[in-house]
């Protein structure tokens, strides 16, 4: 048993969990999002060396499901965009003592606890419900005590699924100190009710938080605009404001920009970092293939300020800890762009970086702690790839913070499911 843009990576000391060991540098997880078997979802572990190779660290369950596989059909790419499509499915609290994970075709989140080797216990009573439907991303708001979580109810192939009783939706809980999930009272926000799927229903994708814990941003793919809540002291999520994509940015870049209909006529958006010391965040345009730059307040009202070119099918961003560089994921070309960041409001592409290996798309990433390597999560996204697509990528990052060598390339053998979400130390 092993088996489509991870939030603001910011380390905070303040929240620490008794005697708890955190994870060890030189270790990352993913999930391996099995959902062809019952069951079988689960976090793979691998420790890097000095030289950036990985040899594997264990496998350890999550207690539920993968979110179920679906048929890769290039006849009817509105039915296979969607299920997929999420950030932040596996993350560390702020310590990294602990690891969260979403069971996404079983409707639970896996807690567990990080032990000084790197190997990880759940904690008692995990899995635990996730409050909604297909859950697909995760953030830890408030002190690092209360989880955020993007339910999409967008499981296309599950047994019963119906289009029309969809009901998405944003939930909170709090995290006691053992771990365990409780329920935040009156705090779940219900993104939308039956309609469809494809473009022009809601579809959550990400939980990014803001530094200061009070913040939470999602980028809503079909529905073509970013939401934003807040997190009040009790942990509850209010609604702050919503906004559509520009529509002047909205130039299709052929094949690409027309592979969907976009009655918005906004460009559909996938992705969302923060800055980590400004009151800016980072959305992907996915075919425009441009990075929208945003700035916001302490109300969670924001405002678009321009973008900028990175890579076709931008999915997924990274940003590292100085915020002078902004890692894109391009699943179209299985590539890394690099942006320079070190004026936040102008963002410049200064790489292109072509993963190693099979064709796939290139997915979600994960900085490690210091900044020095970048992983990268492939798939087996489109029709023609082979089942070697699903992979593990190390790259190692310069210090003027580009893209150095790709290291290593582990292949993940899951199809016909895919791995999902990758966090790292």
């Amino acid at each position: 048993m092993i088996n489509k843009c991870l939030f603001l990576s910011v380390v905070f000391s303040a929240f620490t969990v008794g005697a708890m060991a955190q994870a060890p540098r030189g270790v990352v997880y993913i999930e391996s999002n099995v959902g062809h078997v019952p069951g079988n979802n689960s976090i793979l572990g691998f420790k890097r060396d000095d030289a950036g190779r990985l040899a594997p660290l264990g496998e350890f369950s999550t207690g539920g499901t993968g979110v179920h596989p679906l048929a890769i059909n290039p006849g009817n790419l509105a039915g296979t965009l969607g299920p997929f499509d999420s950030d932040q499915n596996l993350i560390f609290n702020w310590d990294a003592t602990r690891v969260f994970a979403v069971n996404s075709g079983s409707d639970t989140i896996a807690v567990f606890d990080a032990q000084s080797d790197g190997s990880l216990v759940a904690v008692k009573g995990s899995p635990f419900p996730s409050g909604g439907t297909q859950p697909v991303s995760l953030g830890l708001a408030a002190g690092g005590d209360i989880l955020t979580v993007a339910n999409k109810d967008y499981d296309l192939t599950r047994p019963g699924f119906a289009a029309s009783r969809r009901k998405p939706n944003y939930s909170a809980f709090r995290v006691n100190p053992n771990g365990k999930l409780i329920p935040v009272p009156h705090s779940t926000i219900v993104a939308g009710e039956g309609g469809g799927t494809g473009p022009g229903n809601p579809t959550p994708t990400q939980m990014l938080v803001s530094p200061t814990g009070k913040l939470v941003f999602d980028a809503d793919t079909f529905g073509t605009a970013i939401h934003s809540f807040t997190v009040g002291n009790n942990g509850r999520l209010e609604r702050a404001a919503s906004h559509g994509t520009p529509a002047s940015e909205r130039a299709p870049i052929p094949p690409f920009g027309d592979l969907l209909p976009n009655p918005a006529g906004r460009p559909f958006v996938l992705g969302l970092i923060g800055h980590p010391h400004e009151p800016v965040f980072y959305a992907g345009f996915v075919f425009e293939g441009r990075v929208g730059v945003y700035t916001y307040d302490r109300t969670g009202e924001f405002h678009f300020v321009r973008s900028t070119e990175a890579g076709l099918g931008l999915c997924w961003l990274e940003v590292n800890a100085s915020g002078d560089r902004v890692y894109t994921s391009n699943t179209l070309l299985n590539s890394i762009s690099v942006l320079d960041t070190s004026d936040p409001l102008k963002p410049v592409k200064i790489q292109d970086f072509t993963l190693a290996g099979p064709p796939a798309g290139s997915e979600q990433m994960s900085l490690d702690a210091r900044g020095e390597y970048l992983y990268v999560i492939s798939q087996q996204a489109l029709v023609g790839m082979p089942p070697e697509s699903n992979a593990l990528h190390v790259l190692r990052i310069a210090p003027d913070g580009t893209i150095a060598a790709q290291t290593d390339r582990v292949t993940i053998p899951v199809s016909p499911s895919i791995p999902q979400g990758v966090i790292a130390r």
